[in-house]
């Protein structure tokens, strides 16, 4: 993947409004991983560890983003969709974080790209999850789906 454009970041705080309290420090690639950088001070519960919900949003806006990514960098504008998603909570989140999102899929580009082109429509796969310190405290599997140009 090619590096984000400093405008991604401030077009997807206006595009979506509330991602400008989800306390999203910085989005960038890391291999072939895309990596949110986050402060957990926004996402605080009522128990002083990271809310569901809101940790969930934030799973579903990084895969979100990672197919929306894909498509600009290979200039192809389409709306994308979340189709289905699981998550799981194994420990609290309890201080700032990184969210990671990937494709196990090692031909996922070519193959998300090709059936976009066949068909109009596309689905992806990936997998999200935070770790804190070396134990990965949550993670998600969603299906998104290019809707071809509209």
């Amino acid at each position: 993947m090619q590096q984000i454009s400093e405008s991604f970041l401030p077009w997807l705080k206006e595009a979506i409004p509330l991602t400008q309290h989800l306390g999203i420090k910085s989005l960038h690639w890391h291999n072939k991983q895309l990596v949110f950088d986050l402060a957990l001070a926004p996402l605080v519960n009522d128990k002083g560890t990271g809310f569901g919900g809101g940790v969930a949003g934030l799973a579903t806006l990084l895969g979100w983003c990672f197919v929306t990514l894909l498509l600009d960098e290979t200039q192809q504008a389409c709306p994308v969709v979340v189709k289905e998603s699981n998550n799981s909570f194994k420990i609290p989140i309890t201080a700032n974080f990184t969210m990671h999102c990937e494709s196990l899929d090692a031909d996922y580009k070519e193959t998300f790209l090709q059936q976009l082109a066949n068909k109009g429509r596309a689905s992806l796969k990936l997998n999200v999850w935070v770790k804190q310190q070396g134990v990965t405290a949550f993670s998600y599997e969603g299906t998104y789906v290019a809707l071809g140009n509209t």
